[in-house]
């Protein structure tokens, strides 16, 4: 589930980059990195044990999607004064999904 759920995530910020100016649709990547947040969060729960060898990665992607869906919450375009933090995070989030695919 989590190689599934990362590819989605590389996909969708694949599609998105953040520019340095112009719309950039935050609201609907939010959703739909919380709700893939939401997925890797249940794996985790449902997985006894050590998650192994992937488990730094996973949680560096987690945090990340975490502090966008938090910081840029009820937001439906990206304001100018949140871009480069949300261009850090999301491009941190884009690496490490592609890792975990």
């Amino acid at each position: 589930m989590i190689p599934e759920s990362a590819g989605r995530i590389a996909t969708l910020l694949a599609a998105h980059p953040v520019r340095g100016t112009g719309p950039y649709p935050i609201g609907d990547i939010v959703r739909a990195l919380d709700a893939e947040l939401a997925v890797l969060r249940a794996t985790v729960a449902a997985t006894p044990g050590p998650l192994g060898t992937i488990a730094p990665q996973l949680a560096l992607l987690m945090m990340c999607l975490q502090h966008v869906v938090v910081l840029c919450h009820g937001f439906e375009d990206l304001p100018d004064d949140l871009r480069a933090q949300a261009r850090r995070e999301l491009t941190t989030a884009h690496q490490t999904a592609r890792k975990l695919r």
